[in-house]
Formats: structure tokens, sequence, C-alpha cells
């Protein structure tokens, strides 16, 4: 039997949550997580290439990938790439290493580890699963406005005694 794969592309952004629900998931599919650190090189051949801090932010994400999957007893294919097509690339990595899907993770309004624009393309080319995951913020001001938005309704009084009474202490 083949060992599942679930690619992890990455471009910017090391998100240690996301990193955590990836490993988790693929001890969960007994799979072997294959990070992929995208870096975006210019392909109008004008500029002199990738960025320093882009280059940073992949070997960071890398080492944070490695450092925990040890943890979780999960194997890895660590990957960096250079690239001007970062959907591209992403599809051909996972179509080369025969991944069962590409993991995505989004936050509030944004992409966590790659950036929305890249998301979409692509899901408007889709060669294998994707798997969406959504990460929850954990700030206290986002617990208190879901607290106060689904049982003020059921306080009595004045919307100011009502944040009295829906106080999260941090």
């Amino acid at each position: 039997m083949k060992t599942k794969r679930l690619l992890l592309p990455f471009t910017h952004g090391v998100d240690v949550c996301a990193i955590d629900s990836a490993l988790r998931l693929a001890k969960g599919y007994d799979a072997i997580l294959v990070p992929l650190a995208l870096i975006y090189v210019p392909g109008d051949g004008k500029s002199k290439g990738a960025r320093l801090e882009h280059i940073q932010q992949s070997k960071d994400f890398l080492e944070a990938v490695k450092h925990k999957a040890a943890r979780y007893d999960v194997p890895l294919k660590r990957l960096e790439v250079f690239t001007s097509d970062v959907a591209q690339s992403i599809r051909t990595i996972a179509s080369e290493m025969e991944c069962e899907g590409i993991l995505l993770f989004v936050g509030d309004k944004h992409g966590v580890l790659l950036s929305p624009i890249e998301m979409k393309r692509l899901m408007e080319h889709i060669t294998c699963k994707l798997y969406i995951l959504r990460l929850q913020s954990n700030d206290g001001g986002s617990l208190k406005r879901v607290l106060r938005e689904r049982f003020s309704h059921w306080l009595p009084g004045t919307s100011e005694q009502k944040d009295e009474l829906l106080q999260v202490e941090n």
C-alpha cells in the first residue's frame, strides 16, 4: 500500500497554529507531510532575484515544521523551490510527489502561509484534493464579541450593563 502524502505550501508568514494543524492532520491520515517553501523570483528579467527576507522566512518555516514534526512523530519530505509562478509550481510538485491533497489555511479574512491571490489561482485549476482549513483567532476581544452577539439578547438591561456582565478576563 502506498503512503499518503499531503502538501503544505508556504510563501510567507510562518504560522505555528497552521503547522500544528497540518501535522495533526498528517498524523491522523498516517501520511507523509510535504512542506513546500516557495520563494518568489520575478520572471520579468529586470530584478536581481529573490529577496533575502523571503529566503529567511522559507528557512524558518522549514525548520519550524521539522522541529514540530519530530514531536508529533510525523515523517516529512521538505522542499524549497524558487519560482516565478507559485500556483503552477504547487500543482507540479503535488503531481510529481503524488500528493493526495494540498493543505490550505485561512484566517479571519486572509490566507495563512499563502496569499489569497495564490490560493485563488490554485483553486482555478485544481489537480488534486484541496483541504481548506479555517484557523480561529484567539484574541480576547473576539471572544467577547462572540459572547455578546450570541447571548446579549438573553440579558436584561442596557448595552453597557450587558458589557459588564460579559467581561472576559485576559
